[in-house]
């Protein structure tokens, strides 16, 4: 795989303020910021260019639910404003991720293109709760166009990932989407239910098949209980003919080895001890790697 060069510059010095992303060699210009930096967003250039933008908050009743608005304007400045007041005030959301073109080469069609698409990865990931009242239509666009933005959408999935935003990037892996490749597979055994689990490309996947146990353990923490309610309700994790187990209906994503050990044990676990491939343990590998 090549590499690309992403530069993210601090405006104000503040990793959480305001900060610009770019790509080398692509028009694509990106700005994050909190909700308290509206104002300085709104002095910048970038404010007065056609774009399209994502909202981001939680929800006041359930902190651990991610919502999103997705949005674009001929000039980004006045539909951001709308937002912070006014009729069409939105008070979920505390950052703004906004996307234009840095040569101002981009028209107001491509834009609604890419909100559509934007707003279709969003609901189809399932990170995040949308909280848009209609789904924005996608206009008909050439095929020269079409490619254009597909590469364009493709710089912005790259560059949320890069800064640590995955709402466009789903967690779990339905059997038609998968990709097989030749990887390492760990197991891990708890009270009878079987995990099996992958690392492809920096992710934690346990596998489609895998068991997990049905009770929670008393100690869990309310995370893990969180988590793996979520999962049921999914239907990620389904109950075997026998309710004796959990099954993973599909591959799944998770942020760490001890966070995918957790979900299949109903409570904390070292993952970089329990996961072990052929005996050996995740640690037991990267020692022997480094």
């Amino acid at each position: 795989m090549s590499g690309s060069l992403i530069r993210l510059f601090l405006v104000d010095g503040n990793p959480n303020g305001l900060r610009t992303v770019e790509i080398s060699n692509m028009t694509i210009y990106t700005t994050v910021f909190p909700r308290t930096k509206l104002k300085d967003f709104l002095t910048r250039n970038e404010s007065k260019k056609p774009g399209c933008y994502i909202l981001l908050g939680n929800d006041i009743e359930n902190l651990d639910k991610k919502i999103a608005y997705v949005g674009e304007g001929e000039s980004v400045e006045t539909r951001l404003k709308s937002h912070s007041h006014g009729i069409n005030q939105k008070d979920f959301w505390d950052e703004a991720i906004v996307f234009t073109s840095k040569d101002d080469y981009i028209t107001k069609t491509q834009i609604q293109y890419l909100e559509s698409k934007i707003h279709n990865l969003i609901d189809q990931a399932k990170t995040a709760e949308l909280e848009n009242s209609q789904k924005p239509s996608s206009p008909n666009l050439s095929e020269v166009d079409t490619a254009e933005m597909e590469h364009f959408l493709g710089a912005i999935r790259k560059i949320l990932s890069s800064v640590g935003i995955n709402i466009l990037e789903p967690k779990r892996i339905e059997s038609s989407v998968k990709v097989a490749k030749e990887v390492n597979i760990y197991e891990f055994s708890v009270n009878n239910a079987k995990a099996k689990m992958k690392i492809e490309e920096d992710k934690y996947i346990v596998l489609q098949g895998s068991t997990a146990v049905i009770e929670n353990r008393p100690s869990a923490q309310l995370a893990i209980k969180k988590m793996r309610a979520s999962l049921i309700s999914s239907g990620v994790l389904e109950e075997d003919n026998d309710k004796n187990y959990y099954v993973f209906t599909d591959d799944y994503i998770f942020n760490s080895p001890s966070y995918a050990a957790a979900a299949v044990a109903g409570g904390s676990v070292n993952g970089r001890r329990n996961w072990k491939y052929k005996g050996r343990s995740l640690n037991d590998i990267e020692l022997e790697e480094l």
